[in-house]
């Protein structure tokens, strides 16, 4: 293991992505003057231990020239204790940019990462760090190509359980986070996830993983079933219950409509990469056939090799928008009529698909093209008679339709209403550029040169054509007279800059001070070489915020920071960034996506740490994440309750639960349904009578004994008994009730000293409907029984 110094043969101009585990940046090849890629993978400790599969890498990647691989252009290790890989630089987009595409075309796409993956487990390795994010989408001829990116990260990562926290966790493989032995089948688990997300479906992991695709990717597909549930057994924990690479391949063909049968090929073994060193067409054929445009001549460098970041220049393929609703009906519609019609559909053939250039390439080597084989039964609304019974129904709806049309009258003719008028689009108000130029003017008298500044960049060249002659050399004027200032004070205003974290303040002195560097002082130069870093990384933060990038704002702001700790955003950059990624997590909640909130939230906690209210929000979503499952048990007892007349109970379970924000729809409606059943079978509020055989009389110095029968359309809730001793206060005297509806309260001689006791009872039933018996205005007395009437009686 040698040494180097990137900057002998490489000149690095600027960080394009950043990480914890690694660095990517713009260089030039100074021998030759090719702008390349260099990414920098942060080594830490594990330098020496994972040096000799890192260089295994760096040499397989620079020996296939896969389409679907990087090509590493060079490799080795700086003096700082990193990893580096050289890589020709090229434009593309990631996966993820990618939602909403036809599914043919995502699947199409992801076939061509197996190609990759495939290629890896031919030479003992394995990528360890696919996610959407790596799947890099790049145009080629005839179609796209698919390159792996994120290579040699994960052999530096830390082993040990627990340890991989990277930004694209949730796609590592259950093995890869525990810090266990991972190969081609952990590859596998990440594909399949990724292939989830490209789809929108929705994933629920376990022992056994449920995957549940979209009803509109379900349409477009030829065998979603057969796809379903391969990803299903992708993601299983346990990696031997996980299929094999041409399992996988095999469900992508059958979902995009290509039968044919796979080539004869040796899966890697069960416990880990088996090297293959013969496969049919040559040394390293792909399952998938790839155009003979992607496939780099005999001992020669690859023409596009791929680099290992995202460039923000979009791919010329139209994007196709997600298909609503009726567009969905409309394809069923026109299935249905093209089966009645005797009209087999053809299956779908995305442009520049596999399976297309497979096909090609053997009907140009002479051979006769295969047909794919459909294998898989007809869809439920392609059956005989299913057809038959739709056909029916519409030749019957016709007819009635066609006598409801003769027989009804026929209404008079009424002129049309004349169209609306135009509605006028009317511009939002501008200020004149000649009262902006006053603003500037009155600016710089009054001494304000950066409000000046700021009012003269509001006024853009295409505005300034309508001042007039004498207005142009006024601005001119202005900006000279600015610029002249600028210089003048510049050493004073890089050190009120630098001392108050003014950026705006530093972005004149920058300005005014680029091409005078060799004239000043030391002092100052160090000060100007300061400030124009800072300068410099804030307006990659201002790039960033342009393209949407949130993340890369946060990182070059957090550059920034560390250069100037006291700066001051004029443009809130940071904070707008923060918002819109909590805004992105916030609907990610909303779908029950509490890992990727998470996720989401990774670069502000990363970057920004001390954010007012980021570390209640990572709370409350982690709170999320923990009741999901919970209060979805919890819905899924309610049926029941519901269907044997209990909503009480129900509603009981209901208590003190605070659903998630993905759950709270569905907790409200039930919560009123209960209710609703709940009044139904509460209508009237309890009735109360004395039992027979008790009366209300006492004999001297005996306890009274007074029983009572409550009883209620659906259930009694409560009953309470209050009493007051003559001359006394009321108060609530205990009851025994028994399961038979009788309330039953003895009252002591201490209570009633031989007088009459005043007393009322209330019941109340779940619903809070009251009944009673007596009341405190007119309470029931109960008497203590005279001698001389016992003896009557």
């Amino acid at each position: 293991m040698q040494f180097r110094e990137l900057t002998d043969r490489y000149q690095l101009q600027k960080i394009l992505k950043s990480t914890r585990f690694g660095t990517v940046l713009r260089a030039t090849d100074i021998p030759s003057g090719k702008t390349v890629a260099v990414k920098l993978v942060t080594a830490g400790p594990g330098l020496t231990a994972g040096a000799a599969e890192f260089e295994k890498l760096a040499a397989a990647l620079a020996d296939l020239g896969h389409p679907n691989l990087p090509a590493v252009l060079d490799s080795g290790f700086t003096s700082d204790g990193s990893a580096f890989l050289v890589l020709e630089l090229v434009a593309g987009r990631s996966l993820d940019t990618l939602a909403g595409a036809p599914p043919a075309r995502l699947l199409s796409l992801v076939s061509q990462a197996l190609n990759g993956l495939e290629a890896l487990a031919v030479q003992s390795l394995a990528h360890l760090n696919v996610s959407p994010d790596n799947v890099f989408v790049v145009p080629a001829a005839g179609g796209e190509r698919v390159v792996l990116l994120g290579l040699g990260t994960a052999v530096f990562r830390p082993r040990e359980p627990g340890a991989a926290a990277v930004e694209n966790a949730r796609f590592l493989a259950p093995e890869v986070t525990a810090g266990e032995p991972a190969g081609w089948r952990s590859d596998l688990y990440s594909l399949a996830l990724t292939t989830c997300q490209a789809l929108g479906a929705t994933v629920g992991f376990g022992e056994a993983p449920v995957v549940q695709l979209p009803l509109a990717v379900s349409f477009e597909l030829e065998s979603d079933e057969a796809l379903r549930q391969t990803l299903e057994r992708s993601l299983r924990q346990r990696p031997n219950e996980r299929p094999t690479l041409r399992d996988l391949r095999q469900a992508l063909r059958l979902a995009i409509g290509s039968g044919a049968a796979v080539s004869p090929l040796r899966e890697p073994a069960a416990d880990g990469p088996e090297p293959i060193r013969s496969l049919p067409g040559g040394p390293l054929s792909p399952l998938l056939a790839i155009p003979d445009a992607w496939k780099p001549a005999a001992n020669a460098q690859a023409t596009s090799p791929p680099t290992d970041f995202l460039l923000p220049d979009p791919l010329p393929s139209e994007e196709a928008a997600p298909q609503e609703p009726d567009e969905v009906l409309s394809a069923v519609d026109d299935e249905i009529l093209n089966a009645l019609l005797s009209v087999p559909p053809p299956p779908p053939r995305p442009a520049g698909s596999a399976a297309e250039s497979a096909e090609t390439g053997k009907a140009a080597s002479g051979a006769a093209p295969v047909r794919p084989v459909p294998s898989r039964s007809a869809p439920f609304f392609r059956r005989p008679a299913v057809l038959g019974a739709v056909a029916g129904t519409v030749v019957v709806l016709g007819a009635l339709a066609a006598w409801w049309l003769l027989l009804r009258p026929q209404p008079q003719p009424v002129a049309p209403p004349p169209p609306p008028p135009p509605i006028a689009l009317v511009k939002p108000p501008s200020r004149p550029p000649v009262e902006r130029l006053d603003e500037a003017r009155l600016s710089l008298v009054q001494g304000d040169d950066l409000k000046a500044r700021r009012v003269l960049r509001s006024i853009p060249f295409g505005e300034q054509g309508l001042l007039s002659p004498a207005g142009c050399r006024e601005l001119s004027a202005i900006e000279e007279t600015l610029a002249l200032a600028a210089q003048e004070r510049l050493p004073s205003d890089l050190a009120t800059g630098l001392k108050a974290g003014n950026l705006e303040l530093l972005q004149a002195a920058v300005e005014a001070g680029t091409g005078q560097e060799a004239g000043l002082p030391a002092a100052v130069r160090a000060d100007f070489d300061r400030a124009r870093g800072i300068v410099d990384a804030y307006e990659q933060a201002r790039n960033a915020a342009k393209r949407g990038d949130h993340t890369q704002v946060l990182e070059r702001y957090a550059t920034l920071a560390a250069l100037l700790p006291q700066a001051a955003d004029p443009e809130d950059l940071r904070g707008k960034a923060a918002q819109a990624l909590e805004a992105e997590s916030e609907t990610m909640v909303q779908g029950a996506r509490y890992a990727d909130a998470l996720a989401r939230l990774g670069p502000i906690q990363r970057t920004w740490p001390d954010r007012i209210g980021l570390a209640e929000r990572i709370a409350r979503y982690q709170t999320y994440q923990g009741d999901e499952k919970k209060q979805e048990g919890i819905l899924a007892a309610l049926p029941a309750l519901e269907s044997r007349r209990k909503p009480w109970d129900a509603l009981q379970m209901l208590t003190d639960v605070e659903p998630t924000p993905h759950l709270a729809p569905r907790f409200a409606e039930a919560r009123k349904r209960l209710e609703g059943l709940l009044a139904r079978l509460d209508k009237q509020p309890p009735q109360i009578v004395l039992r027979d055989g008790y009366l209300l009389e006492y004999a001297r110095g005996t306890v009274a004994e007074l029983s009572f029968r409550v009883t209620d359309d659906y259930q009694v809730k409560e009953v309470k008994l209050m009493a007051r001793p003559q001359g006394g206060k009321f108060q609530d005297l205990p009851l025994e009730t028994s399961r038979t509806g009788y309330s039953t309260v003895r009252i002591d001689p201490r209570f009633h000293r031989n007088g009459t006791v005043e007393l009322y009872v209330l019941a109340t039933d779940l619903s809070g409907h009251e009944g009673a018996f007596g009341s405190p205005d007119k309470p029931l007395q109960l008497k203590r029984k005279q001698g001389f009437e016992r003896i009557l009686r």
